[in-house]
């Protein structure tokens, strides 16, 4: 199936323009069903009601408050609302570059593909060899879909542009220090062990190999019951956990070794 460009802008840098189209780099894989009444299948929907006599409110007589204590709230009127929301637009302003390793994992969110429009083909590969060539990344902001967005902005290895959706500082969490208690510190021997266990499954990256087992079972499942046939379902048992460092390294070197590493 071939890609859909999802959004079409223009990135802009000072004053110069090179416009882009937009398509998604990551898909929904999840699975989603119908509700029904258990007694005759009836399909069944969810409403807003009031809890004190559970008759159904309009959508034009709901409105959204923000609790200040247990007694009481703000009201937010519908208007006052949609008065917040960003001026929509199709300008993705680069703000800064920054080096690549500033930024770590903890700060991306969802990737999207950038490709060019078309109208300047080489204005986009211009700006993405310089991208690669300074090793750095633009940080970008941008209204899309009535909601305002800061992301990343890099170059893939197929030299074409990426942008990465970023959270907010107040996303992000600091983490404290992590000192170990020095009775806990490990041994240079159960060091060894497990430098052996990761060289033990190295390998090449290989995503096609790490299904979600969950969705595999539940379309067979629900294959098996579409044709009238009865799958028997074996749950998964848990491992028993050792407190015991060397003792699970040594297991897990040993299972590590009965294995190839693709």
């Amino acid at each position: 199936m071939a890609a859909r460009a999802i959004w079409k802008g223009t990135l802009v840098l000072g004053k110069h323009e090179v416009p882009i189209k937009m398509y998604s780099a990551v898909q929904d894989q999840a699975v989603h069903f119908h509700l029904l009444h258990d007694k005759d299948l009836t399909p069944v929907e969810q409403r807003i009601v009031r809890k004190d006599n559970g008759r159904e409110v309009p959508k034009e007589a709901q409105r959204k408050a923000f609790p200040l204590d247990d007694q009481r709230a703000v009201i937010l009127e519908p208007e006052e609302l949609a008065q917040l929301a960003p001026e929509s637009d199709r300008a993705i302003h680069l703000l800064r570059f920054v080096p690549r390793d500033a930024l770590g994992d903890e700060w991306f969110e969802r990737p999207y593909y950038l490709g060019p429009d078309g109208q300047s083909d080489a204005d986009y590969f211009a700006l993405a060899s310089a991208l690669a060539g300074k090793e750095r990344i633009g940080i970008a902001r941008w209204v899309m879909r009535d909601k305002r967005y800061v992301g990343a902005l890099a170059v893939g290895d197929d030299g074409y542009l990426r942008m990465t959706t970023l959270r907010r500082s107040e996303q992000v969490l600091d983490v404290p220090a992590v000192r170990p208690d020095k009775a806990r510190t490990p041994s240079p021997a159960e060091i060894k062990l497990a430098e052996q266990l990761v060289d033990s499954i190295t390998g090449p990256f290989s995503p096609e190999e790490w299904h979600n087992e969950y969705r595999e079972r539940l379309h067979k499942l629900i294959e098996a019951k579409a044709k009238g046939a009865k799958l028997k379902l074996v749950a998964a048992k848990p491992k028993e956990a050792t407190s015991d460092l060397a003792e699970s390294l040594r297991a897990s070197l040993a299972q590590a070794k009965g294995k190839k590493v693709a």
